[in-house]
């Protein structure tokens, strides 16, 4: 490792454990050089128009860089980038733009996305239009750990300790189940703004992964209660795949294989295109 990486990796560290909102997976960044596809993925992010059906609350913005980058060897996504849509800094959409083999030296294009929002939301890119739900993800309040701590530094610690209480498999259309692997670092870091009417004071996304393509999320949020702060989670879909989630060994959250192309629901996954290559820009 030359000194400007170390001196590199060493700053993007540190703003995490600062609790900036911030790319958490630094050595993966670090280590993976963007390419041609990356650069694509990132021209059409920057084309859709995500909107809140409550105009009162502030504008959804795409986050300025992918929060990772990710390869499928098991099944075949062969080059994949995750961005985030966040309002005043907590994320309301994450989307991975991918592609995968479609025969005849063309891949194809997909986009797939879950919303993260309470409320319902409209999205639009050219022909694609996505309308997610209300509560398209459900919260728990975890129950018998350490309140929130006073210092984001030591929330950062508690967030970690708190994601390796859980873990995750997908089952695939044989009834095969595959383990995935949790992430060690957060996908992305939040503090959310003051100007955002919620009672979230910190956040970070963790995810589980096969090789290195995101399958589950695990969303971690502290929050000011009534009767004192309280750690709460919420878990999403980036598969069309049967997926379980456990906590302490015992059952968190499961769903069953999804449909695609699914406009109207909380996930949408949809081919766009089939390229040979990328466009030149």
């Amino acid at each position: 490792m030359s000194p400007e990486h170390a001196r590199r990796l060493l700053l993007c560290c540190l703003m995490v454990v600062a609790g900036s909102a911030t790319v958490g997976n630094c050595a993966e960044r670090e280590t993976k050089a963007e390419s041609v596809w990356h650069k694509y993925f990132r021209k059409q992010a920057a084309e859709y128009r995500i909107v809140s059906t409550d105009e009162k609350l502030p504008p959804v913005k795409l986050a300025k860089d992918p929060v990772m980058f990710w390869t499928q060897p098991v099944r075949g996504g062969e080059d994949g980038a995750v961005f985030l849509w966040t309002r005043a800094g907590r994320p309301v959409v994450i989307a991975t733009f991918f592609i995968w083999p479609a025969g005849k030296g063309v891949q194809a294009v997909a986009h797939e996305f879950h919303s993260l929002a309470e409320e319902p939301l409209d999205a639009r890119r050219n022909k694609q239009h996505w309308t997610p739900p209300a509560g398209a993800v459900k919260y728990q309040t975890l129950t018998g750990v350490e309140a929130p701590a006073a210092t984001a530094e030591r929330r950062l610690l508690q967030l970690k300790q708190l994601s390796r209480t859980f873990d995750a498999k997908s089952i695939d259309a044989q009834m095969k189940d595959t383990e995935l692997r949790l992430l060690p670092r957060p996908v992305y870091r939040y503090e959310p703004e003051a100007v955002t009417p919620s009672d979230v004071f910190d956040g970070a996304i963790f995810g589980f992964v096969q090789g290195t393509d995101l399958e589950v999320v695990l969303m971690l949020e502290a929050v000011h209660t009534p009767a004192g702060d309280v750690w709460r989670c919420a878990t999403a879909r980036m598969s069309d795949l049967a997926l379980v989630v456990r906590r302490g060994g015992k059952p968190f959250w499961e769903v069953g294989k999804s449909e695609v192309d699914k406009p109207a629901g909380a996930y949408y996954c949809t081919t766009v295109e089939e390229l040979a290559k990328p466009p030149a820009e």
